[in-house]
């Protein structure tokens, strides 16, 4: 069974898996609000591991980065909502 900083690890190596896999495909191409709130959501990821992990030697401008990232994925994927149910009430 992994310990604590094993998994830990593993989720700062998915999460950078994840930005390693945007980068070099077209994915999300279609949906670029969307592929950038992945984006960010992952490297939030990966930041938070690095804490946790104490593998970060600026903890508070690491948690400032997070905080930012968090609130351009969020209003990227409410922007992307509000444009689907805008396109649902004219259809309607």
């Amino acid at each position: 069974m992994e310990n604590q900083k094993e998994k830990l690890a593993r989720i700062n190596m998915l999460a950078q898996d994840i930005v390693q896999t945007l980068l070099q495909e077209a994915f999300f191409n279609k949906d670029s609000h969307l592929r950038d709130s992945v984006e960010h959501l992952a490297n939030t990821v990966a930041a938070l591991t690095k804490i946790q992990l104490e593998e970060d030697q600026n903890v508070t401008d690491t948690l400032r980065y997070s905080v930012s990232k968090m609130r351009i994925a969020r209003n990227a994927v409410h922007a992307e909502y509000l444009k689907k149910e805008k396109e649902t009430q004219e259809l309607a």
